[in-house]
């Protein structure tokens, strides 16, 4: 190995390194209830396509969280949409088709179930959201709020990290800034 070769490695390495740290400060931040997987209709393998349907796909999930909301709540001032983190990857099946994660604040209480969160991303986005896959799988999990899982979470989310690919979406993810 070239000592070039070498470089290159170690700075593929910090770099999955720092993209997990990020993941992980990111989950700190907010406060993560839903991690979600989601898939795309076939040959869905452009990456500018892909962030313009994310925005579509978050414009309309937005929406319908908007119209879900606690419509009692009066005076409370603009309403805070819950944070989302968009991940990217590639398939394993050599397709170069992606797939997205997407984890999520407590939604309102009335999508705020397993069999709700199903409902919205198995039968009502796909229908909104023409990228979506209708028949591909959909694995939805609560997050644990504890330090192991968001670990685990960070793990998983950076595990395709490299010097030419970022899982992470930063286009349409809502990423807190730092105030110290």
């Amino acid at each position: 190995m070239t000592q070039i070769q070498i470089e290159e490695r170690h700075q593929a390495q910090r770099l999955k390194r720092n993209i997990k740290q990020l993941i992980h400060d990111q989950l700190n931040d907010i406060s993560p209830w839903w991690l979600i997987g989601f898939h795309y209709r076939d040959h869905h393998s452009d990456q500018d396509q892909l962030l313009k349907d994310v925005a579509d796909l978050k414009r309309k999930l937005q929406r319908i969280i908007y119209k879900s909301r606690d419509k009692l709540i009066k005076g409370a001032g603009a309403y805070l949409y819950p944070k989302m983190l968009f991940f990217h990857e590639t398939s394993y099946q050599g397709t170069g088709q992606f797939h997205t994660h997407l984890i999520v604040e407590k939604m309102p209480s009335s999508l705020n179930t397993q069999y709700e969160i199903e409902n919205l991303f198995r039968h009502l986005l796909p229908n909104r959201v023409n990228a979506l896959s209708k028949w591909k799988s959909i694995d939805i999990q609560r997050i644990n709020p504890e330090e192991p899982d968001y670990r685990r979470i960070s793990s998983y989310l950076g595990k395709q990290t490299s010097p030419e690919q970022t899982a992470l979406d930063p286009f349409n993810s809502d990423l807190s800034t730092r105030k110290e």
